[in-house]
């Protein structure tokens, strides 16, 4: 570690623009909308922990080497929050990566079991430290912050969550073969630099400000990506739906388009029984295991009320087929392992075409007729 000068205008300057940073980040939220989805409260929760971390941080210089049993007293509580706030920001990192990309919340579960461990560990510490111990910092008797004998720990530790959400975008994209979350190096490079520099450097007042544009980045993305995804379903929306398909057609290249169109059955008469609330229950519940077959050349998307559509390019009818198949199985699973009030049935029907004298609307007029042939088909059938 290199001790710098401390300028206190310095720090002040710093931290008054990731103050503002983050004042604008928060704004641009309110201007979007309230965010429903748990990844939002992830997030609010680190723009918080952030927005009091850069207050504190300015407060631990400002009353450094300061007289009197108060200052020592606020010496250990604003620097005990500093180096818990990095750790628990870096948790909800974790957090709020795994259930954009993987929508699920018995993984968030499982991350907390795991990752709750070292944070204990660094509570311990920094409750010892108030004894004494310089595990992670101390106060000497000027009043003076001390870097501890452990103090790397918390760096690590942080650097570690870091490294996590790097395997875990890694992952989905070898998954999927297309981000439907933010490139997560938009947060780490960032803060990776600002707390490698701060760790280094101590004096320099940065690590928080870093954090505060990393965030900022964020939220710049996800309010684009709200535009073209559907809040309910969790799945892209109708236009991003046409934007895939001008897309696909704008290149020179001859492909196979293939489209599967789904339609939920007696989805009014669930409304009207259950409510509109256990039908908006349905359109997530389809949405969670269409998201399972996405991949590289096969997305779901929600183009209004109880229609969906998965998109498949390159791919002949008899994987499309297998496709149906692949749905109708995971929600005949659903069906046997439910215990919501209701169970679920889906027509089907899909269609292929060349990008090469391509017309979307006329591929999705086809589309659209040929789902309603097969809902009125299985209705027959259920009357005899």
């Amino acid at each position: 570690m290199f001790l710098l000068e401390v300028v206190l205008e310095e720090i002040l300057v710093a931290n008054s623009v990731g103050l503002l940073v983050l004042i604008v980040s928060m704004l641009s939220r309110i201007e979007i909308r309230k965010e429903k989805h748990i990844s939002g409260k992830f997030f609010e929760g680190m723009v918080w922990i952030t927005f009091l971390a850069l207050i504190m941080e300015t407060l631990t210089f400002v009353i450094d080497e300061k007289p009197g049993v108060i200052i020592h007293i606020l010496q250990h509580v604003t620097n005990a929050y500093l180096f818990l706030a990095s750790s628990c920001v870096g948790i909800l990192w974790v957090l709020f990566v795994d259930v954009r990309i993987f929508h699920s919340i018995p993984r968030i579960k499982k991350w907390l079991k795991v990752l709750i461990i070292p944070y204990a560990i660094l509570i311990l510490f920094i409750i010892c430290d108030l004894f004494g111990t310089n595990f992670i910092f101390s106060i000497d008797e000027n009043n003076k912050y001390v870097r501890g004998d452990f103090v790397v720990f918390s760096f690590a530790f942080v650097y570690c969550c870091y490294a996590i959400t790097l395997v875990l975008a890694i992952l989905a994209v070898k998954r999927h073969g297309h981000i439907r979350f933010f490139p997560v190096h938009y947060f780490i490079i960032p803060s990776l630099l600002g707390t490698i520099a701060q760790g280094l450097f101590y004096g320099l007042s940065v690590g928080w400000l870093c954090l505060s544009i990393s965030l900022l980045f964020i939220q710049l993305h996800l309010a684009n990506q709200n535009a073209c995804e559907d809040e309910l379903s969790g799945l892209y929306n109708r236009k991003y739906f046409g934007w895939m398909l001008e897309k696909l057609t704008s290149t020179k290249k001859n492909r196979l388009i293939g489209a599967i169109m789904m339609d939920v059955d007696h989805f009014k008469t669930i409304n009207d029984e259950f409510g509109h609330s256990v039908g908006d229950d349905v359109i997530q519940t389809i949405g969670k295991l269409l998201s399972k077959i996405n991949t590289a050349s096969t997305i779901a998307f929600r183009i209004g009320g109880d229609e969906f559509v998965v998109l498949h390019v390159n791919h002949s009818e008899t994987e499309l087929e297998q496709l149906c198949s692949k749905i109708n199985d995971q929600v005949s699973e659903f069906n046997k392992t439910t215990t919501k009030p209701y169970s679920l049935s889906v027509s089907m029907a899909y269609s292929t075409c060349n990008t090469a004298n391509f017309s979307p609307d006329q591929f999705f007029h086809q589309l659209d007729l040929k789902m309603y042939e097969q809902k009125a088909l299985k209705e027959t059938k259920v009357r005899k």
